[in-house]
C-alpha cells in the first residue's frame, strides 16, 4: 500500500474516532450547557408606571450558573406571575426583554390591556427561568407610587 493510501486512511480513522468521541461526550452531557448551581436574583423599578397610567414598570434580573452569566435568552424563557397585588389591580403583560449586560435582563411590564390602569401600591410577583441552561423561580416587588 502507498504512503499516501496510509496517510489517508490514519486521517479518516482518526477523524471517525473523534466523532465518536465528541458523540458520546454530549449524550453524557460533558458538552451540554451547564444547568448546575443555577442563581436568579431580581429587583424592580417602577420606571414611569403611576398609579392611573398604563406606562411600563420594570424587572430586572440577574441569571448565571457555575459556568457563569447565562446570555441570550429570549422573552419567551421568562415567565411572570403577580402572586400579590393591591386590591382592584389589573393583570400584568411583559412587553420587551432587554439585556443591558452580560447576564443581566431587563423585562417591561404593563397592565394587559391598553385601556388598563396601574393600581397604587406593592405588586409581588413571581419570575420564572426555562431554559437549556436550568429552571428556577426568583421573587420581586414593584412599588407603583
Amino acid at each position: 500500500m502507498t504512503r499516501r493510501k496510509l496517510l489517508s486512511r490514519a486521517a479518516w480513522s482518526t477523524l471517525a474516532v473523534a466523532a465518536i468521541i465528541a458523540a458520546t461526550l454530549i449524550t453524557v452531557g460533558a458538552l451540554a450547557p451547564t444547568t448546575e448551581g443555577l442563581t436568579l436574583r431580581a429587583t424592580s423599578h417602577s420606571g414611569t408606571a403611576a398609579a392611573g397610567n398604563g406606562n411600563e414598570a420594570y424587572l430586572l434580573v440577574s441569571a448565571y450558573n457555575a459556568a457563569g452569566s447565562i446570555r441570550g435568552l429570549a422573552i419567551g424563557s421568562f415567565g411572570v406571575t403577580v402572586v400579590a397585588a393591591p386590591e382592584n389591580a389589573t393583570p400584568l403583560k411583559k412587553v420587551t426583554l432587554t439585556e443591558p449586560a452580560s447576564g443581566v435582563y431587563r423585562i417591561s411590564l404593563t397592565p394587559e390591556l391598553s385601556s388598563q390602569r396601574w393600581s397604587a401600591g406593592k405588586y409581588v410577583v413571581a419570575i420564572t427561568l426555562t431554559s437549556a441552561n436550568g429552571s428556577g423561580v426568583t421573587l420581586a416587588e414593584i412599588v407603583i407610587p
